[in-house]
């Protein structure tokens, strides 16, 4: 009997230990459906057709183009130089220095006297003689001719009294040398009287006309001294550096002002060799100035130089803003230049693109609560924006955030955001 209550109460025990596992394992049951997991949360934006452009980043620096250094050409003290650096010259030709040479301005003043009386020679030859100067000329003509006869008839006589003995014959001799000289003079004066009458002759126009073009030229050499100690304004600009003031002595070839233009102020930029080919006047770009942060001008490629620096191997290009800038030679620029431009490209943010280990690139489209992996082929990136050449059509959800861990066919919550963020149009910064 008592072994008989043992059996029992070990049944018992055992019936209650059996109990309570069965209890323990439905609890553990009803844990583990509590413990399932929810589908990861993802944010979504919808993939989008833009102008998206392939964008080089370099730095350059403010120039100026048209920028030159005066130099003196002639030796001598500075009379004129009121300017400071930053002063603005209004026009081209306008005075910047004068060396004060005054010996240069009487040699002006001496070829001019000297063509003055060239010319009113010429005048005189070309009108002709005048009538009393004809008149002169006949009259000497006819005084020459009285005192040839009378010396011709003295000359006789004298040879008669030699001839007779009544006088020495040295007599003879002065009166026949007397009777000569009138001879002769009679001749010249009729000589003149002819050339009066008749005028002045072709050579002696052509002569005169030489000496007149001759007293010319030697006053445009006097005016052309004497102007090289007034250096003007090759254009209108701004001084930049002034090297002397009045007083100093300027030296043959020394500088004595810097000027520039500041219409001719363009940012002079290097780009690699790489990239040598693609650029091409007329190129857009935009410029960002250390000196003016946060503004952002638009901008044209005005120049491309047609070799490149073969230290650096980088092609030197010029970029001009579209609209005025306040610039200043020296300035730190950084210029980022479009190379290819696309208007209606498929776009992503660069966040949904991801890189596997074998090189190859996909991305989470959302599609009836579920990621679906996609293989895409990327082309251009700019900013935060990447150009999808294919795998991804206009106005699919794209994953952006939470795509890590995602794989093919999962599902997944959206944020609740996403209706309006997918809206946004994406833009880079």
């Amino acid at each position: 009997m008592r072994r008989l209550s043992i059996i029992l109460l070990s049944a018992t025990m055992m019936f209650g230990i059996g109990g309570g596992l069965v209890g323990c394992n439905s609890g553990k049951g009803k844990e583990t459906q509590k413990k399932v997991k929810k589908p990861p949360v993802v944010r979504v934006l919808s993939a989008t057709q833009e102008k998206i452009s392939d964008v080089l980043e370099l730095t350059g620096e403010v120039v100026a183009t048209n920028a030159v250094t005066l130099r003196a050409t002639v030796e001598g003290p500075i009379g004129y130089c009121p300017w400071r650096e930053g002063d603005r010259i209004e026009k081209t030709g306008r005075k910047v220095i004068e060396i004060d040479r005054p010996l240069y301005h009487e040699e002006v003043n001496a070829a001019r006297a000297a063509l003055l009386v060239a010319k009113k020679k010429l005048a005189d030859l070309k009108a002709g003689p005048r009538p009393e100067e004809i008149a002169r000329a006949r009259e000497a003509v006819k005084n020459f001719e009285e005192a040839s006869a009378f010396a011709r008839k003295d000359l006789k006589r004298i040879e008669s009294l030699v001839k007779d003995g009544a006088v020495p014959g040295e007599m003879a001799e002065k009166a026949r040398v007397a009777f000569t000289k009138c001879v002769t003079d009679l001749a010249a004066a009729r000589e003149r009287l002819k050339m009066l009458e008749a005028g002045p002759t072709r050579t002696q126009v052509a002569v005169q006309e030489a000496l007149v073009k001759e007293a010319a030229q030697k006053l445009v050499l006097a005016q052309a001294k004497y102007e090289e100690c007034t250096i003007k304004a090759p254009f209108a600009g701004i001084i930049t550096r002034v090297y002397v003031r009045p007083g100093d002595l300027a030296v043959v070839k020394a500088p004595l002002v810097d000027m520039m233009d500041p219409s001719s102020l363009v940012v002079r930029v290097g780009v690699p060799e790489v990239h040598a080919s693609a650029v091409h006047k007329g190129i857009e770009a935009k410029v960002v100035l250390d000196a003016q942060p946060g503004k952002i001008y638009t901008a044209k490629l005005v120049r491309v130089y047609p070799e490149l620096e073969k230290k650096t191997r980088t092609r030197t290009v010029e970029v001009k803003p579209v609209t005025p800038v306040d610039f200043a030679p020296g300035m730190f620029a950084r210029v980022s230049i479009a190379l290819k431009t696309l208007e209606d490209a498929v776009v992503v943010p660069d966040a949904a693109i991801l890189t596997r280990s074998d090189g190859t690139k996909v991305a989470f489209v959302v599609k009836d609560g579920k990621a679906l992996m996609r293989r895409v082929t990327t082309g251009i990136e700019e900013g935060q924006r990447v150009q999808v050449l294919s795998g991804i059509q206009r106005g699919e959800a794209v994953v952006v955030a939470g795509n890590e861990r995602l794989k093919n066919g999962m599902a997944v919550r959206v944020m609740k955001d996403t209706d309006s963020k997918s809206k946004t149009k994406l833009k880079g910064r």
